[in-house]
């Protein structure tokens, strides 16, 4: 499979008053052409810190000291901020941890969708406005009529973080990256968020990098998976051979605290849809 992200020796840091403290050790990946990849470890572990890196999104006193991004043959890390603006939102699209971070509370969500056309050169009128509507009611938005008039402030918990993936879609990017999309939402939320994800990311050919806690979202929902601890990506494959056999302690530690001592052996997707998830 031909890879539309490719990431190289990634490392970033923190500045300290001690010193520049190392938060990525040179991780290195792929993402697919209509692959999803999931990324796991622990809080703390450098998940967020790695897709910011790549989005540029990382604010001081962090940075990006060395490695490479390259995403559909352009490089990132180097390109200037404006070009960088574009990319974001045209062809890699965004879903935060937090819809409410995301969204405006005094900007109506037909005027926020706007905002994105706008800022992207697309021609705000009455076809744009429909694909807002039809990807609000394709993530499961009911009413969506009702909720583009409205505000964030209407909005279930569930009900925001589908508003968010739609405008993540808007434009039509190739790439979804979806930070812990579903930390917040009941397990019932968090299943259908995820379906919705997965079918809109799957229709359209679009690769997702998706960041989570939770080895059950990994087992269900992604081909390939990522593993971190301490800043270091210490296995990486596919969802099948990493979950029946992994090759790093870390990733057997962190299969044993979802299936449990008593029967290691045990396919983890069995046991994660019976406790619902690490």
């Amino acid at each position: 499979m031909r890879a539309g992200l490719e990431v190289r020796g990634l490392v970033a840091e923190f500045a300290t008053r001690g010193g520049a403290v190392r938060a990525l050790h040179g991780i290195s990946f792929d993402v697919g052409e209509t692959e999803i990849v999931g990324i796991v470890g622990e809080s703390g572990s450098g998940k967020s810190t790695v897709v910011r890196s790549i989005t540029r999104l990382l604010v001081p006193p962090g940075r990006v000291a060395a490695g490479s991004v390259v995403f559909g043959g352009r490089p990132l890390l180097d390109v200037p901020e404006r070009r960088m603006r574009e990319l974001r939102g045209r062809e890699i699209g965004f879903v935060a941890q937090n819809p409410f971070s995301a969204l405006n509370p005094v900007l109506r969500i037909e005027k926020q969708f706007a905002n994105i056309a706008k800022a992207h050169g697309v021609r705000v009128d009455a076809a744009s406005r429909e694909r807002a509507v039809g990807l609000l009611e394709a993530t499961g938005v009911s009413e969506p009529e009702r909720v583009i008039r409205g505000y964030a402030h209407e909005l279930s918990g569930g009900m925001a973080q589908r508003v968010v993936i739609a405008m993540a879609l808007y434009l039509n990017p190739r790439l979804v990256i979806a930070d812990e999309p579903t930390t917040a939402l009941d397990l019932t939320v968090q299943r259908q968020v995820l379906d919705t994800l997965r079918e809109l990311t799957s229709r359209s050919g679009r690769s997702m990098l998706i960041v989570t806690h939770d080895l059950g979202v990994v087992a269900e929902y992604c081909d390939r998976v990522l593993v971190m601890y301490h800043g270091n990506l210490v296995e990486q494959g596919p969802v099948s051979k990493v979950f029946t056999a992994p090759e790093h302690p870390y990733t057997a530690s962190l299969l044993r605290s979802v299936v449990g001592p008593s029967d290691p052996s045990r396919p983890v997707g069995a046991a994660m849809s019976e406790t619902g998830g690490a």
